[in-house]
């Protein structure tokens, strides 16, 4: 039916849902729907549904079924059409109600008076004529036109998935990753929504039954073999064994329902038909996705190439190094000698150890002992801004992201592009910080850049947490036991008395009886509520204390819970900076931001990088009525960002410890409870107390700290780099095989992978 749209009655903004009020002059309108308080001769009904036209300036055309509710039958819209405007009021009514972001009344105006009633179809097919209009450069053309064609596009996909329960946000994931052809490619191959993070298995597999895909369907059982991969590497492994793919990709394919499951010899035969097609590799019995595979295979290689170079020799190296410590008033431990002159004497070497062991006070006599003896170009970098910043802090010399220094903007998961192109990085010694944060994507990035003849020290803590992307390269390079590494294992700061750097190495040890003090505490909690309510008080006080950029709430949870991430953030934020009078606010989704919030970027965004953490300086909206953000980062980047960057944007009152890696604060809040026990380990515990300078403050249950420690989690990661360097420094050459065709049902040729 005709409608025009009157009010909207409820709206959820995080899944798009809405109530709206409509006029028609359609008779077809049950006489139970049609409301009963208005006079005016027209019909008036309620009608429900995902992203419905909240305009009155354009005419819809509704599709969908009359429902029952408490309030009477109600229109379940499934999908609509608007019909444009044909007068230049109507127009110019439309293009300034707000639907197509980049235009506001202002604009508006100026379009109409330029196209008068040609405004639509030239915005629609030829909107390159906008840049006659004064005010409108090419890159605010590029955002009209972005936004009226995403703003259908979305609607499609909505309207398209609306019966299966996906909510507004899902919708704008699918119109970011497949753009305009969305709705084509998911009628095509519904399974391809895998691909995006957040589209659990069992959620696309309804959508293909619903859309008439049969159980045995090849693109089905092939969608659970990859989307079993992809959950892996999520999980930082970089392959599977064919037998744990198989059992995995059987589990997902049976789901509650028996009738879908999936002979095995069906899943093998798709394993080989994907390997054949190249989207998987088989290699010894383990199954990688191609890109994995060829990050973890050139890395290998390329850092064996490094590592064989020859290098030049230093006769009087030894009185440099005792020049250099006289003059930066420093005295190295023999182990940290043997840091220095690893260095020095081999083309590629690691440095680690756990705080206060003095890998900075090494990494400064170093530095300066090259630049006596060699003085070539020196390159810091770090996975992190807050690392980098620190480093350069430290040193003296400059530093940088390796993003910054790759010329490297990430595009989706698992991809970049570069800003640089392929070039080798110019240095002659690169010096890279918090190692163990490097994935196998960066880390094949990385060494597939350095120029022969560079000098390399990696730097890092092996004992912490592992990167968030697939692979674990530091503790690999560290356990290939081809290459030269010094571990650093005497704590040294603050003459060994701080009890946070004790604790770690206890903690190490697999030993539970930490020490406690003023700068390490444990107070207890009988469960998660109370422990939250602990974790609150105690921030408020802290940062009274220290200033709230120096005092950090970390939880190993995201969202579930009490003492979760999500649910401090809200917790803390409502104490620390309430909602009042004059202060603006702007909602994305579920979350709130307000001015003056405390703020994490979750990707990086030019200068910018993932994990830094700033503060919300002003919200407003400019004539076009587009929003601007800014927000100050510290160190002079203050940066103003668009409603689509913000979706990068969350409040950081308190961070997963994952997110918290490579940072330090002077207080570090821990929640540490036996809800937490799936991903408790010791390397999780020892990563989140060692970000603390001066005091940790455990809050919860002892028995889930003795959880943590007791449970070793730093190694179960499938990756097979030190393998890989271990044979090419034997003169052993890696084979890359297909997985053999199974010969009948139930037996395929394969060889576990440990």
């Amino acid at each position: 039916m005709i409608a025009t749209y009157e009010k909207t009655i409820f709206k959820d903004e995080s899944s798009g849902y809405c109530i709206c009020s409509f006029q028609t002059k359609d008779e077809t309108v049950p006489v139970a729907a049609r409301s009963s308080y208005y006079h005016d001769g027209k019909i008036h009904f309620t009608a429900t549904g995902c992203l419905l036209p909240e305009t009155s300036t354009v005419q819809v055309e509704l599709q969908g079924q009359w429902e029952k509710s408490r309030y009477g039958p109600q229109l379940s819209v499934l999908s609509y059409r608007e019909i444009l405007p044909t007068t230049e009021a109507g127009i110019l009514g439309y293009l300034s109600s707000g639907l197509i972001k980049g235009i506001g009344p202002k604009t508006a105006r100026q379009l109409v008076d330029a196209f008068g009633l040609d405004t639509l179809q030239v915005l629609e097919k030829t909107p390159e004529r906008l840049l006659q209009v004064k005010g409108i450069s090419a890159k605010k053309l590029e955002r009209i036109t972005a936004t009226y064609r995403n703003s259908r596009a979305l609607r499609e996909i909505v309207s398209f998935l609306a019966p299966f329960g996906i909510n507004i946000h899902k919708c704008m994931q699918i119109r970011e990753y497949f753009g305009s052809n969305s709705v084509q490619i998911l009628r095509k191959s519904p399974f391809s929504l895998c691909r995006i993070r957040g589209f659990g298995f069992k959620t696309v597999d309804e959508i293909a039954r619903r859309m008439h895909c049969a159980p045995d369907d090849p693109q089905r059982i092939q969608g659970a073999i990859l989307y079993a991969l992809d959950e892996a590497s999520h999980a930082g492994h970089v392959f599977l064994s064919q037998e744990d793919l198989c059992r995995q990709a059987s589990w997902l394919l049976k789901g509650s329902n028996p009738d879908s499951a999936v002979p095995d010899s069906l899943i093998a035969a798709q394993i080989y038909e994907l390997s054949m097609r190249r989207e998987l590799i088989a290699n010894e019995g383990a199954i990688y996705r191609r890109r994995l595979f060829e990050a973890e295979n050139r890395t290998a290689q390329a850092i064996a190439s490094l590592a064989k170079q020859p290098v030049q020799a230093f006769s009087h190296l030894e009185a440099v190094v005792e020049q250099s410590q006289k003059e930066l008033g420093l005295m190295l431990s023999a182990r940290q000698c043997e840091a220095v002159r690893n260095c020095m004497t081999q083309p590629l070497s690691l440095l680690t150890g756990g705080p206060g062991t003095g890998k900075t006070t090494v990494l400064k006599v170093i530095l300066d002992v090259y630049q006596k003896l060699v003085g070539g170009r020196i390159l810091q970098a770090a996975p992190t801004g807050r690392a980098a910043r620190r480093m350069m802090q430290s040193t003296g010399l400059p530093a940088g992201t390796l993003h910054s220094a790759l010329g490297l903007i990430a595009k989706s998961e698992g991809s970049a592009y570069h800003t640089k192109g392929l070039v080798p990085l110019a240095a002659d010694f690169v010096v890279v910080d918090e190692t163990s944060m490097v994935d196998i994507l960066l880390a094949e990035e990385l060494f597939q850049r350095i120029r022969p003849g560079t000098k390399v020290l990696l730097v890092g803590d092996a004992d912490q947490l592992p990167s968030v992307g697939p692979g674990n390269v530091f503790r690999d390079l560290i356990c290939s036991g081809v290459l030269p590494v010094t571990r650093l294992d005497t704590v040294f700061r603050q003459s060994g008395t701080s009890r946070i750097a004790l604790n770690a190495q206890l903690i190490q040890q697999n030993r539970a009886t930490l020490l406690e003090g003023p700068d390490f505490q444990f107070l207890a909690c009988a469960d998660e509520a109370a422990a939250a309510a602990m974790v609150q008080r105690l921030y408020l006080d802290e940062i009274a204390r220290e200033g709230i950029d120096h005092v950090q709430v970390l939880s190993p949870f995201a969202s579930r819970g009490d003492a979760s991430v999500k649910s401090l953030n809200l917790a803390l934020r409502d104490k620390v900076n309430p909602s009042r009078f004059c202060v603006n606010e702007w909602s994305q989704g579920e979350t709130v931001f307000r001015e003056g919030d405390r703020v994490v970027q979750t990707k990086n965004h030019g200068e910018i990088s993932n994990g830094d953490t700033g503060t919300i300086q002003s919200i407003c909206k400019n004539e076009d009525d587009e929003l601007s953000v800014t927000i100050d980062f510290g160190d002079g980047r203050s940066v103003q960002y668009g409603e689509s960057e913000m979706e990068f944007i969350q409040l950081a009152y308190a961070l997963t410890i994952h997110k918290s890696q490579g940072a330090e604060y002077a207080v570090v809040i821990l929640p540490m409870l036996q809800s937490f026990y799936k991903l408790l380990s010791r390397n999780l515990i020892y990563t989140a107390i060692t970000r603390a300078k001066k005091r940790v403050i455990l809050v919860g249950q002892k028995k889930a700290l003795y959880m943590a420690i007791h449970r070793d989690g730093s190694d179960r990661r499938n990756s097979m780099l030190a393998n890989r360097l271990s044979a090419l420094f034997s003169y052993k050459k890696d084979s890359t095989l297909m997985p053999a065709r199974p010969k009948k049902a139930g037996t395929t040729n394969t060889k576990e992978v440990s």
